[in-house]
C-alpha cells in the first residue's frame, strides 16, 4: 500500500498528515523531487540517487553560500538572491517554501551573455548538489540527477523524451516517464495492492497502466480528488463509467467540490467528501492582541482600525525595512511596528497574537495564513485582500469598504473565550475539519 502524489504540496503533506493520524501508515512516494521531501518519503530519483539516506547529517545552503568566482557579489531579498558580476546579472537563486526555511536555496539559476538561463543547480535540504537542468537557446534539454560521489545516474533527454537510469552496474533506457517510474516501483519492491493517489495526470496514468496486471480480487485504489473543477473530468468520469477500473472510491477533499461532482453522475456510491485532520495547538486564553504580517506598506484599512480599536494591540512586521508611510503609524500607542522582523519573531507573535487580520496588499509572507490556522487563532480578511481563503471562514471575509464592520466583529469575537472559542471551532469547520472516525470510516 502506498500514497502516489504528484508533488508535495500543502494539500500532499495535509492529506499524507491526516492517513498517518488515522492510522494509514502508508510509504508515501512523491514523482515531482524538488529535494525538500519530508523525513519518510521517497522518490523515483530519491531511490537510485540515495540522496535521503539516513546517514545524511549536513545542513541546507544558505543563499550566499553559493560558489561563485571572485569580485562576482550575491544579493539577497526575503524573496530570492540574485549574483551579478558588476551590473550584469549572472544568476537567480530561489528559496525553499517550507515552514521554516529563511533564505535557503533550492535553486540557482544561471544566464548567459544575454541573460537567458543556461543552467540550472539544484540543491536539496542537506545543501547538496543533486541534480542539473541544462538549456539551449532557452529551451530545456537535459535534466540529470547524481548520486552522493556526484556521478550521474538518471538522464531526461527532453529532445528525444528518453530517461537513462544507471542501476546495480547496468544502465536501462526508457520511452516514458510512466515505464520509468513503474521500473523504479519493481526495483523498489513496494507493494501497490492499494494506491491513494491525488491527481488525475501522471499518478492516474501509473495506476491506469499497472492495473492491467493486476488482480481485481486483491486490489483496491482510491483517487482522493484536491482540485477544483466546474465539469468533471474526463479521467474522472472513465472511472465512474467503468466496471473494470480498479479505483473503487473517489474522495472529494473539498464540500463545495463533492456537491457538484455529485449532481453531474448517477454513480453516488463511489463518491465521498473527506475533509482534513487538522494538527493545530491549543489555545486556552484570549487577548486584545492583532498581528498582521506585510511585505507592503499598503495595508488596508489600517487608519480606520487605529481608531476604532482603542485598548487593542495592533503588531505589524516585515521582513523588510518599512516605508515612512507605515512608520508613521508608530505614533498611535494601540501600534507596535516590527521592521526587519526575524522567522523567531513571527513565530512568536504568532502564536501571542490572538487575531490576526489578512489585509496586507500584495504576496502573502511565509506563507503565514496557514500558520496562524495550525496556531488557532482566528483569522480575518478584507475581499481584496484575502490570500488564502481555504482557511479563513467565509463570513470572516468581509468587504474592504466596511472596517467599521470588521472592528465589530473583532469586538464582538473578544467579548468572552466561548464566543472566541466557538469562532475557532467554525473557522475550522470552514476549513474541512475531520475526524479520525470519518478516516476510518470512509476507507474502510
Amino acid at each position: 500500500m502506498i500514497n502516489l502524489f504528484d508533488k508535495y504540496d500543502a494539500k500532499a503533506a495535509d492529506l499524507i498528515r491526516s492517513l498517518n493520524t488515522a492510522g494509514f501508515n502508508n510509504q508515501t512516494v512523491i514523482l515531482n523531487d524538488d529535494g525538500f521531501l519530508f523525513d519518510g518519503a521517497t522518490s523515483p530519483v530519491a531511490f537510485f540517487t540515495g540522496m535521503y539516506d539516513e546517514s545524511e547529517t549536513s545542513e541546507p545552503k544558505f543563499f550566499n553560500e553559493v560558489a561563485v568566482p571572485n569580485y562576482w557579489e550575491i544579493k539577497g531579498s526575503s524573496q530570492s538572491g540574485e549574483i551579478f558580476e558588476g551590473y550584469k546579472k549572472r544568476g537567480q537563486i530561489e528559496y525553499s517554501n517550507r515552514g521554516n526555511d529563511y533564505r535557503i536555496i533550492k535553486e540557482v539559476k544561471w544566464y548567459n551573455d544575454i541573460e537567458r538561463v543556461r543552467q540550472v543547480d539544484m540543491y536539496n535540504k542537506f545543501g547538496k548538489l543533486f541534480g542539473k537542468k541544462t538549456y539551449s537557446d532557452g529551451d530545456l534539454s537535459l535534466t540529470s540527477y547524481f548520486n552522493k560521489q556526484q556521478q550521474e545516474v538518471i538522464l531526461f533527454n527532453h529532445i528525444t523524451d528518453t530517461i537513462q537510469v544507471m542501476y546495480q552496474g547496468k544502465n536501462y533506457v526508457f520511452d516514458s516517464y510512466i515505464d520509468f517510474v513503474i521500473f523504479y516501483f519493481d526495483c523498489a519492491k513496494l507493494s501497490l495492492d492499494s494506491i491513494y493517489y491525488n491527481s488525475l495526470s501522471i499518478p492516474f496514468f501509473i495506476v491506469d497502466k499497472l492495473e492491467a496486471n493486476q488482480e481485481p480480487e486483491n486490489t483496491s485504489h482510491v483517487l482522493f480528488w484536491q482540485e477544483e473543477s466546474q465539469e468533471m473530468p474526463g479521467n474522472m468520469r472513465s472511472i465512474i463509467d467503468s466496471e473494470e477500473s480498479l479505483t473503487k472510491k473517489i474522495i472529494v477533499q473539498s464540500y463545495d467540490e463533492f456537491v457538484r461532482l455529485q449532481k453531474q453522475t448517477d454513480n453516488q456510491d463511489i463518491l465521498s467528501y473527506l475533509g482534513f485532520i487538522y494538527d493545530y495547538h491549543d489555545n486556552t486564553n484570549m487577548n486584545n492582541s492583532i498581528f498582521v504580517l506585510t511585505n507592503s506598506d499598503q495595508v488596508e484599512g489600517l487608519s480606520e482600525l487605529v481608531q476604532e480599536l482603542p485598548g487593542w494591540q495592533i503588531h505589524i512586521a516585515a521582513l523588510t525595512e518599512m516605508s515612512s508611510k507605515l512608520m508613521d503609524f508608530e505614533r498611535h500607542e494601540n501600534i507596535t511596528l516590527h521592521p526587519n522582523t526575524t522567522i523567531e519573531e513571527i513565530n512568536d507573535l504568532s502564536r501571542q497574537c490572538s487575531f490576526y487580520l489578512d489585509i496586507n496588499h500584495g504576496n502573502e509572507v511565509v506563507n503565514i495564513i496557514r500558520q496562524i490556522f495550525d496556531n488557532n487563532k482566528l483569522i480575518f480578511a478584507f475581499d481584496n485582500t484575502v490570500h488564502n481563503k481555504a482557511f479563513i471562514d467565509p463570513q470572516n471575509i468581509i468587504n474592504h469598504e466596511q472596517v467599521t464592520l470588521l472592528s465589530d466583529k473583532l469586538k464582538n469575537a473578544a467579548k468572552n473565550y466561548a464566543d472566541y472559542k466557538q469562532a475557532l471551532s467554525d473557522q475550522r469547520q470552514a476549513a474541512g475539519q475531520a475526524t479520525i472516525a470519518e478516516y476510518k470510516r470512509t476507507l474502510a
